[in-house]
């Protein structure tokens, strides 16, 4: 860690030497990539082995990626354990039931194409309510470091919910997320929406709105080509899409809700 640490800021020296070099920082990615091919995605219900496998797999390519496991620990009435890592990955480890589980992986990215270069760094989470896997947070990457992420959040009644906010706080302080893309946080809303998280679901789509206002107006100031002009365009009717189908989802999900039922908060 302390060698990366020292590493990076001398990579991005070295670019900045070099005319022309252009060095894309941790959180500016803006590109999505598909879902790693080459890595299996979370599935609820996996076990604590499991879950610390998949978290380590790093994406093939012509760029670099790195996963630290940052902690494994067990949570019981408030109260976090750190479990070590070499018991947690055994098949034979034996969870207890009426504990959480909580794995933290930190991800990190690095490419290169000429004089372009590309870093980022995300934190994947892993929840595992009784040692099964129930929600996630989990980064991959693509070529020029774009980013993939599969999300599933606790269900809106869950009594783990304490102990999701509880990482989460934890994450702010230690690893604080990076810019989302827009299309994520349609992604994110969609699975909160699923979830009868609709608090959090409509700040999804506030943001994303915010984000696609600036992105119109940033593109009004600029000189462009017509191919990039249609390229904006057919982008933006994408992310429209997706913007009407998350606000499809929040009003199914309302009209799913019994009446006077009350939204557990965030």
């Amino acid at each position: 860690m302390a060698l990366r640490s020292r590493l990076l800021p001398l990579l991005a020296a070295g670019c900045l030497a070099v005319p022309g070099c252009s060095w894309h920082r941790p959180g500016e990615a803006n590109a999505i990539a598909p879902p790693a091919g080459d890595a299996a995605a979370p599935e609820a219900g996996a076990s604590l082995a499991e879950v610390l496998a998949l978290a380590g797999v790093r994406e093939d390519g012509s760029f670099s990626v790195d996963a630290e496991l940052q902690r494994v620990s067990r949570v019981s009435e408030g109260v976090w354990e750190d479990v070590p890592a070499r018991n947690a990955r055994r098949t034979d480890f034996a969870p207890d039931a009426p504990a959480d589980y909580v794995v933290v992986v930190r991800r990190s990215c690095r490419d290169w194409a000429g004089r372009e270069r590309w870093q980022d760094e995300r934190a994947s989470w892993f929840l595992l309510p009784g040692g099964r896997l129930a929600a996630f947070d989990h980064w991959t990457f693509g070529p020029r470091c774009a980013l993939a992420n599969a999300f599933r959040p606790l269900p809106a009644d869950s009594p783990s919910r304490v102990t999701e906010r509880d990482l989460l706080r934890w994450l702010d302080q230690r690893h604080p997320p990076g810019r989302l893309p827009v299309e994520i946080r349609f992604q994110r809303g969609a699975a909160y929406a699923e979830t009868r998280r609709l608090e959090e679901a409509k700040a999804m789509l506030r943001f994303a709105d915010d984000a696609l206002q600036s992105r119109e107006d940033l593109f009004e100031k600029r000189e462009v080509s017509t191919a990039e002009a249609e390229a904006f365009e057919a982008e933006g009717r994408r992310l429209r899409a997706l913007r009407n189908d998350l606000r499809s989802a929040i009003q199914r999900a309302e009209e799913a809700a019994p009446p006077g039922a009350a939204v557990p908060p965030p």
